[in-house]
């Protein structure tokens, strides 16, 4: 009766947290209408928003690169993503209840459905475009790194969406120095550090709830049913999920401009509609891997190992006579967004508002948070280092290649710290991570199901 009744205040909050599209200030839409393909969030194909301008401080100049990237655009990873749509237009239309309009958009998510045969959770040809558009701008805008060095240690999800994104990353920085010499390594040991794998059944529900809440709350189907269908009454009456055919329209929309042919299918849905498909996957992203309010507790597993790694790989860079020019490392959003989220990156040049530097609550928290900013596909973490004649170390951070800061964290000068604070900061971030108990078996890789038991430790409700 005690969980019913907090599951009860939890739903009650969310109703409470669920926006007004109406309201003012709405930056997150303003963003959206300037371009509408970023109300695909986490799907949204990687956009470069400029260089960089900060100086590096008199006397400094770069020497190592620690780097974290996502892999590029992609496919869909499962059908299930957007075949019901498909199925209830393609039924519609054989029964001649489509509109043009209809008729025109039935075959549109067929292209997108046909082109995802034999290529599910793979690399579009975009994901390699940007992976090497990146790699060539590191390599233009910190050429004296590899200038003085040259060793490149490359470390990769197993998955081939990333293994793919690393080879074109580094397809492009050997171009520019063929005397580079890097080195590559996968498998599923790197895996466990680059993305933990955390699962809890508790979250899980609870993230569904909200999602489900601001889907009720939000799509409103009126307005497409009456463009898409002839007789929208009759239409209803056959659909047995309206809401869902609304969502999976736009999630076919949000993977569409990834693939070859690209068919505009977001040109049937308003700024409305596609801001209130957004807000709820952009909620869920959040909830699960953005250090929330509610599970970034938990989540923050995540980023141990990576922050870890980070200092260890720094530290031997450090070392004296070290050829070490960068440490690139290729994984998933689900590594790279627990990462930033426990860091707290703050970009500069993105809305005031917008950050992962305060825990926020997941149903309200595209106030402060959007997935097509924060971590689109090929975003990318790049901790740059630079020193001196007095080999004092200061470290620049860049995320999606932009100046970013840490605002629980002085800088020395700029966006520039100090590698001894810095160092200190992440050690200090570690020590703060709570351990839960394991949620696999590392050997079976079976989950084990403790988790319940270990989430109870911090439960929010």
């Amino acid at each position: 009766m005690l969980k019913i009744r907090h599951f009860h205040i939890f739903l009650l909050a969310v109703a409470f947290c669920v926006p007004s599209l109406n309201a003012s200030a709405q930056w997150y839409k303003d963003r959206i209408i300037q371009n509408p393909d970023r109300a695909a969030g986490v799907y949204h194909y990687y956009e470069h928003s400029g260089v960089a301008t900060a100086d590096a401080p008199k006397g400094y100049k770069p020497f190592y690169i620690s780097h974290y990237g996502r892999h590029g655009s992609r496919y869909h990873q499962s059908g299930t993503t957007f075949r019901y749509a498909i199925e209830v237009l393609d039924s519609a239309r054989n029964a001649g209840l489509l509109t043009d309009e209809g008729i025109l958009l039935s075959r549109q998510l067929d292209t997108v459905w046909e082109e995802h045969q034999g290529m599910f959770g793979m690399l579009t040809e975009r994901g390699k475009a940007e992976h090497q558009a990146i790699a060539g701008r590191m390599y233009d805008n910190f050429r004296q790194v590899f200038k003085g060095r040259k060793e490149v240690d490359c470390i990769s999800s197993y998955w081939p969406r990333c293994l793919v994104s690393m080879a074109s990353f580094t397809e492009t920085l050997l171009k520019d120095d063929d005397d580079l010499n890097v080195h590559y390594q996968t498998g599923p040991k790197y895996l466990d550090y680059l993305s933990m794998d955390l699962w809890s059944e508790k979250y899980g529900k609870d993230c569904d709830a909200i999602v489900e809440h601001l889907k009720d709350s939000l799509i409103n189907t009126d307005r497409f049913f009456s463009r898409m269908f002839k007789d929208p009454a009759k239409a209803y009456s056959l659909v047995e999920k309206p809401k869902e055919l609304v969502y999976q329209t736009y999630m076919t929309g949000c993977i569409s401009p990834n693939t070859e042919f690209r068919p505009n299918i977001f040109s049937h849905l308003t700024v409305g509609e596609l801001v209130s498909c957004w807000i709820p996957s952009n909620s869920r992203l959040y909830y699960t891997y953005g250090i929330s309010a509610e599970a970034g507790d938990f989540y923050a597993q995540i980023a141990r190992p990576l922050i870890e790694d980070f200092i260890e790989k720094t530290d031997a860079a450090l070392a004296e006579n070290s050829d070490r020019a960068a440490d690139l490392r290729f994984g998933h959003d689900t590594g790279l967004l627990p990462l930033i989220g426990t860091l707290g990156i703050k970009v500069n040049d993105l809305p005031a508002d917008e950050g992962l530097h305060h825990r926020w609550q997941s149903a309200s928290v595209h106030n402060h948070f959007a997935n097509f900013d924060m971590i689109p596909m090929g975003s990318n973490l790049q901790m740059v280092f630079y020193r001196n004649r007095e080999n004092d170390v200061i470290v620049r951070l860049l995320y999606n290649e932009m100046d970013a800061t840490i605002p629980a964290l002085k800088p020395f000068e700029g966006p520039f710290y100090k590698w001894t604070d810095l160092k200190e900061y992440l050690s200090s971030l570690i020590a703060s991570i709570k351990e839960y108990a394991p949620v696999r078996d590392l050997a079976t890789n079976e989950r084990t199901g403790v988790d319940e038991v270990a989430v109870s430790v911090s439960n929010p409700y």
